[in-house]
């Protein structure tokens, strides 16, 4: 039956039905394996193709190229035997690798876990499930295929809490959970690179919490990221109920009331995946300098002063580790640097100053927004509660500046042409009066040239008839 609702499904598939016809033709010996056929038994059908190959066949990759019209692409090191053939498009991914053995049995034997070890020969159009394949698909059970999976490549533990993330309703096997909790040290000579893709994806599942709360409880979390382990037990002050990794994690998962709360005051914040990454990295990240700034006053307070630029100065040395972009690195830094902004602004805070935050923060606006909201509903501490209507009042008001995009993006209303003509010579002065006009401009201040080079005559005078 099983066999039967797969082929009628490739069948419909275009790419498939395709490549089901050159294997009959041209005696093929192409399988599709992994994700797709798991998905498809799911009810769920994506554009994501993997193939296996034997590699005595790989001359049939140029036929397959020419009947798609596609071009692939080699990745992959021919000494580790991981050479695969990629085609990336819109909307598709297709990637042909060569079998890990001999036959198809032994390949599936070798994958990572159960609910991944199927094939279907789409040139006999037979199916075959690895061992325990097709129960654990009914248990929705995550489990490794052998007791060597983890040994072959350590970073299935990653993958295992990224599928838990991802697929709906299943779970983690038990001894597949002690298993990583007695191998994890295995994970740290993987290259960092590798690591973060699967951080990504457990990150833009639609359950990141739980994955962050899974690599915590399995002693992952602390494993990728040693430095966390100094908040575990460090207590905070009033405006806290929780010490601070705890409202670390806490915060992460308050991402999603921060940002339903937003939808529910009729505004909306849409996010691309780079900006979900550099606002769930930076949560994580927000507080992890506190541990060099600790101090307690005379009254017993606890304080973390400036404990801002220690975070950065941290997360900067993991996001290197993890080989993380250039792009993405800066915005997850500057999230970090001024994520205090928000909540340090009093009731009482005007309307300039808020334009002169929202034209500092820049297009990370609405990120620091919702990474303040989740901060703050993480607190709860006493103090903290009795900010609450300030804070989210500011953010609300930030939130509707940031869409007069003259704000961010103020057109400017003189150069340093209209400076120098002063008797101003070029240098870092003239920059500093610039700076200066522009903040009026976005204060509301001045509206004009004619306002701007008025406010320059007037503040700053005739330079060459000082000399």
């Amino acid at each position: 039956m099983v066999t039967e609702n797969i082929r009628q499904e490739i069948r419909k598939d275009p790419i498939l039905s395709v490549l089901s016809t050159l294997a009959r033709e041209r005696s093929i010996p192409l399988f599709l394996v992994g994700g797709y056929l798991r998905d498809l038994l799911l009810g769920t059908q994506g554009k994501d193709y993997d193939f296996a190959l034997p590699k005595d066949a790989s001359s049939s990759i140029e036929i397959i190229e020419e009947a798609l019209g596609l071009h692939f692409f080699k990745v992959g090191k021919e000494e580790r035997n991981t050479i695969t053939y990629r085609t990336i498009q819109e909307g598709l991914s297709i990637d042909i690798a060569f079998l890990q053995g001999e036959t198809i049995e032994e390949d599936l034997r070798k994958r990572d876990f159960t609910i991944n070890a199927m094939a279907f020969s789409v040139r006999d159009e037979t199916f075959h499930p690895a061992e325990g394949s097709l129960e654990d698909m009914g248990k929705r059970l995550i489990r490794t295929v052998s007791d060597r999976s983890i040994d072959q490549d350590p970073l299935r533990m990653l993958r295992a809490i990224r599928y838990f993330c991802t697929l709906e309703g299943f779970i983690l096997d038990e001894d597949l959970i002690r298993e990583i909790s007695s191998k994890k040290g295995q994970l740290t000579k993987t290259p960092g690179e590798r690591i973060k893709t699967e951080l990504d994806q457990i990150l833009l599942s639609p359950r990141p919490f739980s994955g962050v709360r899974s690599l915590y409880e399995s002693t992952l979390l602390l494993t990728l990221f040693p430095e966390l382990g100094g908040l575990e037990n460090l207590g905070q002050g009033e405006y806290h109920h929780l010490n601070v990794l705890p409202h670390v994690l806490l915060a992460i998962e308050k991402i999603s009331w921060a940002l339903e709360w937003i939808a529910s005051r009729a505004k909306t914040i849409s996010l691309i995946e780079e900006e979900r990454l550099a606002l769930y990295y930076a949560i994580l990240f927000h507080d992890i300098g506190k541990q060099d700034t600790y101090s307690e006053d005379a009254k017993g307070a606890v304080h973390f002063y400036f404990h801002e630029a220690h975070s950065c100065q941290r997360a900067e040395g993991i996001m290197e580790r993890l080989r993380f972009s250039n792009q993405l690195k800066d915005r997850v830094l500057h999230l970090v640097q001024h994520h205090m902004r928000i909540l340090n602004l009093p009731s009482g805070t005007r309307e300039g100053a808020l334009k002169r935050l929202v034209n500092q923060i820049g297009e990370e606006t609405p990120l620091l927004v919702l990474h303040t909201l989740a901060d703050k509903e993480a607190s709860r501490g006493i103090l903290s509660i009795q900010i609450d209507e300030v804070v989210e009042g500011h953010c609300l008001r930030i939130l509707e500046l940031f869409g007069e995009k003259d704000i961010v993006h103020p057109p400017p209303l003189i150069n340093g042409h209209d400076v120098m003509a002063l008797g101003y010579s070029p240098g870092p002065k003239v920059g500093r009066i610039l700076d200066f006009i522009s903040q009026k401009q976005i204060e509301g201040e001045i509206k004009n040239r004619e306002e701007a080079l008025r406010m320059l005559k007037e503040g700053f005078g005739n330079e060459g008839e000082r000399r």
